[in-house]
């Protein structure tokens, strides 16, 4: 067989023995360099037992070329012989075709897929960046695609007690506050980062001290909260506001600014007519107008334009003082005393004064005491002494204090020195110890209670405390108190040795005194304790009579109260018997009543009824029968006599009756 273009030649033979296909490229031996990029002619021989169907398949493949098959998941590519190269996405089937193909290549698809917390980076050759966020599924296009890779989304979360900071690449830098989420972006983002908010929180003693970048200062008084802002704070610091007491009070200074006419208005009212010209033609003006006139009188005058005033005033307790960003308190630094590393006004004895010991803003107005030693005090005998004193003193007017000095308590030191060596100059060792008492006086101190005066202050009391010298001095006036302690105590002792023999007779005399008082006691107590037990019987004699008595009357006060339950029992009887009785009474009567209604009734006269019941009966009834015949005589009937004697009132017969 030969194909169209008759470059290729498939010979078939076949005789008994062999079946073989020969397959070789005539062309390729004719034309070595036409068909340069052709494989090597190979030659495939097939014996007699090769199935049929593989003899066709060969066949097939050399006549139509070799199958390329690409499913979904794969790819073809095709380079052809002038250089092009081709894709052809799956499903497709292509048969290589060697004229015009120079390989054709199944490859599999790299596909990238991207789940929610994923995204898929696309490089394409022409540079551009494609960035696609999951779930999405991408497939790599050598032809198209640089680099294709999945990578995590980079997400920045911050919660409501966190803020992040990002910075853009076009070099904006943004804050934002939580909560939120951000997903990192590189084309757009340089980077984010997370960080906790830095809250101040002002109680309500205390106070938020904020400084912007752009110079300026606010005070937030609590109760407050701030959160601080790079972008707009420079420093946030929480202060403590100030607890005065009933008796402290600090010094306030507040920055104003005064307007040009203000300054001009100030100057004319209060400035000399020679001072003013001065300000308006200064060349002209004397030296000591311009003196004058750079002199600021209070500390407020200026003559400049959009100068500051400063005013001063004094916040007193009980108070809670928070200062306003224009305000800030006065910080005084005087002498003190260090122990501990601690300053103290007060401090110890034997202290020694240090400048600037004592920084503190809060003044006490209250009396307060100090403890100084003045030393190096030469006495008019040339001794060196250190005396030690007690300052008892008051501050009355703070606004003179503040005018008058900058160390009050060094300006105490230095009067009280001042006085006590001008005290011992004129006097000597021994004259100095006798009239030490003076220096616990206030009128010992005149130096220090006119500077007292001019600060401010009030002194109240001054305490001696004793005095301390060299050591050989004190040696020596140790040596002459012992000296005068030892006759001092030799006299001491034949005092009290003739005291002692004055008290023996006067114990004597005690003794034998207070043994005669001893035995008169005794006597007198046994006296006591007789009377006491003929007193103690006469009382137990008494609490019988006493007990007896009161039995006896309880016995009467039960038979009485025996007696009349008794009485009232009776009477009650009485009560209920009579009751009974009337009750009889009435039932009787209602029974004649009604007899004598049925007797009215049957015709019976009352009147004669009731006369014949109340004559009087007859003492006796005496009944004769006249015989058989009854009462009526008969005739001839036997009527008998009879005679009765009725007897009196005294036994006898007081009348016969015949009949």
């Amino acid at each position: 067989f030969m194909d169209p273009c008759g470059s290729v030649v498939f010979s078939y033979l076949q005789n008994t023995s062999l079946r073989a296909i020969i397959l070789y490229a005539a062309d390729h031996r004719r034309h070595p360099g036409k068909h340069q990029n052709y494989p090597i002619p190979t030659k495939v021989v097939l014996d007699q037992s090769t199935p049929i169907e593989m003899v066709v398949h060969s066949f097939l493949k050399c006549v139509l070329g070799e199958p390329n098959c690409a499913d979904e998941d794969q790819f073809i590519l095709v380079q052809h012989i002038d250089g092009r190269t081709e894709l052809v996405n799956g499903p497709a089937f292509l048969r290589t075709n060697r004229m015009k193909h120079r390989s054709v290549e199944v490859r599999p698809c790299e596909r990238y897929v991207a789940r929610e917390t994923e995204l898929v980076e696309i490089i394409f050759r022409d540079g551009r960046t494609e960035r696609r966020f999951g779930p999405c599924t991408v497939t790599r296009d050598p032809f198209v695609h640089e680099r294709v890779k999945t990578e995590t989304i980079p997400r920045y979360v911050a919660d409501a007690n966190e803020r992040m900071l990002v910075k853009m690449r076009s070099g904006d830098v943004k804050l934002e506050q939580g909560p939120c989420e951000i997903v990192l972006d590189p084309t757009v983002h340089e980077h984010i980062k997370v960080e906790s908010i830095k809250r101040y929180v002002a109680e309500p003693q205390q106070y938020l001290l904020v400084t912007h970048r752009d110079g300026r200062k606010d005070h937030m008084r609590g109760p407050a909260e701030l959160c601080f802002n790079p972008f707009e704070h420079f420093e946030v610091r929480v202060e403590n506001a100030v607890r005065l007491a009933a008796n402290e009070a600090v010094v306030v200074y507040r920055r104003t600014t005064t307007s040009t006419a203000a300054v001009w208005a100030r100057l004319d009212r209060e400035l000399a007519p020679e001072v003013k010209e001065a300000l308006l033609h200064p060349t002209s003006a004397s030296p000591a107008i311009a003196d004058a006139v750079d002199e600021e009188p209070g500390g407020a005058i200026h003559a400049h334009s959009g100068a500051l005033r400063v005013d001063r005033r004094l916040v007193h307790g009980p108070a809670v003082f928070m200062p306003e960003s224009n305000e800030w308190l006065h910080t005084f630094s005087w002498h003190g005393s260090v122990r501990d590393g601690r300053g103290s006004k007060t401090g110890y004895a034997g202290d020694v004064k240090v400048p600037h010991a004592l920084n503190f803003q809060v003044l006490r107005i209250m009396p307060d005491q100090m403890y100084y030693s003045v030393r190096d005090v030469r006495t008019l005998d040339d001794a060196s002494l250190t005396v030690h004193l007690m300052l008892f003193y008051e501050l009355t007017d703070i606004e003179t204090m503040l005018d008058a000095t900058n160390d009050l308590i060094g300006d105490m030191c230095s009067a009280t020195s001042a006085d006590v060596i001008t005290f011992a100059a004129s006097l000597s060792y021994e004259m100095l110890l006798g009239r030490s008492s003076q220096l616990s006086m206030v009128d010992s101190f005149p130096i220090l209670k006119a500077r007292m005066e001019q600060v401010g202050c009030k002194l109240l009391k001054v305490v001696y405390r004793g005095y301390s010298a060299s050591a050989q001095l004190q040696e020596m006036h140790d040596e002459a108190i012992a000296s005068r302690t030892r006759i001092r105590l030799e006299s001491d002792q034949a005092r009290e040795e003739q005291e002692k023999r004055t008290m023996e007779l006067q114990c004597r005399q005690e003794r034998s005194k207070q043994e005669l008082e001893l035995e008169e006691a005794t006597q007198r107590h046994k006296l006591s304790l007789a009377a006491l037990a003929k007193e103690q019987d006469r009382s137990l004699r008494d609490a019988d009579h006493q007990q007896q008595l009161k039995c006896e009357h309880d016995k009467h006060q039960a038979e009485m109260a025996h007696k009349r339950a008794e009485h009232e029992e009776e009477t009650r009887a009485m009560r209920e018997q009579a009751q009974v009785r009337m009750e009889l009474l009435k039932a009787e009567r209602e029974q004649e009543q009604a007899r004598y209604e049925a007797l009215k009734n049957m015709g019976v006269d009352l009147t004669a009824y009731l006369t014949a019941l109340a004559a009087s009966k007859p003492d006796a009834h005496l009944r004769i029968d006249g015989g058989p015949g009854g009462d009526s005589p008969s005739a001839g009937a036997i009527v008998p006599n009879v005679h009765v004697n009725v007897p009196g009132p005294g036994g006898g017969v007081a009348s016969s009756i015949a009949a």
